[in-house]
């Protein structure tokens, strides 16, 4: 049977140790992103829709986005510099990319998890509710953006030792992601030549798919393509690193 299995068996095992805890978190975090980022930016922000309602797809992202990345790096960063368990594994069966799987299935999971608690929490907020056809295009669209930063998570998981500088380094992207790629903020908001830039970028359009999906227009199937053949890109240069700081399999 393959490696797989047992150890996400085990992560499962410890995340009940600690349940209550995430649960209590999940629930926090997309309600103190509403409270202190989209309410704030909802006095300032002129659109033809509640403003709320739009930004909730800004909850959604940045919340369930930033818990995917920061568990799969904080996981790979605890194995790799701060507890060394990598030496023992290393000694297994286990392969990189076995290790890598399910390292980024468990960054999955936990946005994914995160996703749910915030949509919900943002619905009963805004008092807005979508039926099963937008749910489902939404939660496409969701999974794309969770597994995009799982996978960026375990770069950031190698190659980061230094704990004040990974935490300088999450700071920045979640500043990037809420506030510099039209999570909160629609891109008519920003200069031109940074629209001509941000607004290219495959992930960018993707956001734009879920705030359309909000307000009933059409989504771009394009960039949510090139979207999976980057998260392919980078996973494929993930299991390099790997194999040159762990090991050659």
């Amino acid at each position: 049977m393959t490696p797989v299995i047992p150890m996400l068996k085990r992560d499962w095992i410890e995340f009940r140790k600690h349940v209550i805890f995430t649960i209590l978190f999940w629930v926090l975090i997309p309600i103190l992103i509403h409270t202190f980022l989209a309410i704030p930016l909802s006095r300032f922000i002129i659109m033809d829709i509640r403003y709320l309602n739009w930004s909730a797809a800004g909850v959604w992202i940045s919340s369930a986005g930033m818990i995917a990345f920061l568990e799969t790096a904080n996981r790979l960063r605890k194995i790799h510099f701060e507890t060394r368990q990598i030496d023992a594994i290393l000694q297994s069966p286990v392969t990189n990319f076995e290790l890598l799987s399910v390292i980024m299935i468990r960054g999955v999971i936990f946005g994914l998890c995160q996703f749910v608690f915030a949509i919900c929490i943002t619905s009963t907020l805004n008092h807005e509710y979508f039926g099963i056809s937008n749910i489902l295009f939404i939660t496409v669209q969701m999974l794309v953006i969770i597994s995009f930063f799982s996978v960026l998570g375990t770069i950031f998981g190698l190659v980061i030792s230094n704990r004040m500088i990974f935490i300088q380094s999450s700071f920045i992207l979640f500043l990037l992601l809420s506030l510099g790629m039209g999570t909160f903020i629609p891109m008519s908001y920003y200069p031109d030549g940074f629209t001509s830039i941000i607004g290219n970028i495959p992930l960018t359009t993707v956001f734009g798919n879920i705030q359309a999906i909000i307000t009933h227009e059409s989504i771009q199937w394009v960039s949510f393509f090139l979207t999976i053949g980057l998260i392919i890109i980078i996973a494929i240069i993930t299991l390099i690193i790997s194999h040159n700081i762990f090991r050659r399999i």
